[in-house]
């Protein structure tokens, strides 16, 4: 990891903690109630979280570019229109505030006697992981609802952080491996040295399993995670899921997270069900950009990759806001020329809201040969690892 990289990542440590504490500072009162910012039904809890990440990388570098939904129209002014990925900008993209429905409802359940308190307050009163569990879904380390940013520099994914708002813990994946750390208190001192060194020497290594691990049946290694909680993405799924005979039977969760989605292909999830696979159903660029990092540095036993990501295309691909929920490889922005591989970020110069770009991608474990075979026959091009 070059030098550069490093203080990018350190900058990006400090935005997603910042945005953090933000949050934990606010009252319940405001984090629900509606802001005029951006689209102008912004609730308090998305709203804080983005101007903090925002403002942070931007006072670092006033030059790269910050890809969220809010920002949409400032990144598109100087969005990069050159195909060579060494032209390109710094680019970031950040999904500020995801699963902000559950979050919402996680505030209002615990202020609901204190309304004016700080949430950090009233959630260090309580088992926060219990009580999120308890409305939505175990494990809370995987299910919580998070920030996140990945950096992008010439094509290449160099980092992704995300960082759980419940269990207060920030996850790092680097060139130099996969770490996660639960943070201090937010008026604990010591979140002021939170970098990345302080997590990979305060925290510990996080393992993904192979399937042979997570999965003990064929019917196991089946099992997946995708998102079908809105108009549009059961249609897609409907059409697009050809590959898995009755798949509803083999659907873990239908209201994941974006960004930690990764993470069920994780150790975290042990004890709590086999993941064959996890499946972006047509989803917008930022819930899954994140995931890239993780399958591009986790290590299989061997020293090779622990986790093969596919790019779904379907013949008539459903669409969603006039943006296509499944790619091929013409409109796609993994470029997977010769041995290496580069993201081509300057095909969403001509999308009204880059932000929205959307894909189809599966990541599994490298030796889950039912699921792999399966994108082999139907010809869905291996993506990700080396970008």
């Amino acid at each position: 990891m070059q030098g550069i990289e490093r203080t990018y990542c350190d900058e990006c440590v400090r935005a997603t903690v910042g945005a953090w504490k933000a949050l934990m500072e606010t009252s319940a009162t405001e984090a629900l109630n509606k802001v005029r910012y951006g689209k102008g039904d912004t609730l308090g809890l998305d709203a804080i979280p983005e101007i903090n990440i925002s403002e942070k990388l931007r006072d670092f570098d006033n030059h790269a570019i910050l890809v969220t939904e809010e920002l949409d129209d400032i990144a598109k002014k100087r969005w990069p229109s050159d195909a060579d990925p060494v032209k390109q900008p710094l680019m970031f993209f950040s999904d500020p505030t995801d699963r902000s429905k559950q979050l919402g409802k996680f505030i209002e359940k615990i202020s609901a006697e204190r309304p004016f308190v700080k949430i950090g307050e009233l959630m260090e009163n309580i088992n926060a992981e219990s009580v999120w569990e308890d409305l939505f879904e175990a494990p809370a380390t995987i299910t919580g609802a998070s920030t996140s940013i990945t950096c992008i520099r010439k094509g290449a994914i160099i980092f992704s952080i995300v960082l759980n708002y419940i269990t207060r813990t920030i996850f790092v994946a680097t060139p130099i491996g996969i770490f996660y750390f639960c943070l201090p208190s937010f008026s604990d001192e010591r979140i002021e040295m939170v970098n990345l060194s302080y997590i990979v020497s305060a925290g510990q290594p996080l393992n993904f399993l192979p399937a042979k691990d997570s999965c003990r049946t064929p019917e196991d290694a089946k099992r997946f995670v995708t998102f079908l909680g809105k108009k549009g993405y059961r249609e897609n799924f409907n059409d697009s899921m050809i590959f898995v005979e009755n798949p509803d039977a083999f659907l873990h969760h239908t209201e994941p997270g974006g960004p930690s989605r990764i993470l069920y292909l994780s150790e975290l999830q042990k004890g709590y069900g086999p993941i064959g696979f996890i499946l972006a159903n047509g989803e917008k660029v930022s819930e899954w950009m994140h995931w890239l990092a993780f399958a591009k540095f986790a290590r299989n036993a061997y020293g090779g990759a622990m986790l093969k990501v596919f790019e779904i295309s379907i013949d008539r691909p459903w669409t969603k806001e006039g943006v296509l929920m499944s790619t091929s490889p013409a409109y796609s922005i993994f470029s997977c020329e010769g041995e290496g591989g580069y993201l081509d970020l300057s095909r969403l110069k001509n999308f009204e809201h880059p932000s929205r770009f959307r894909s189809m991608l599966v990541v599994t474990p490298f030796d889950n040969d039912r699921i792999i075979y399966i994108m082999r026959q139907h010809e869905y091009r291996e993506v990700g690892v080396s970008l």
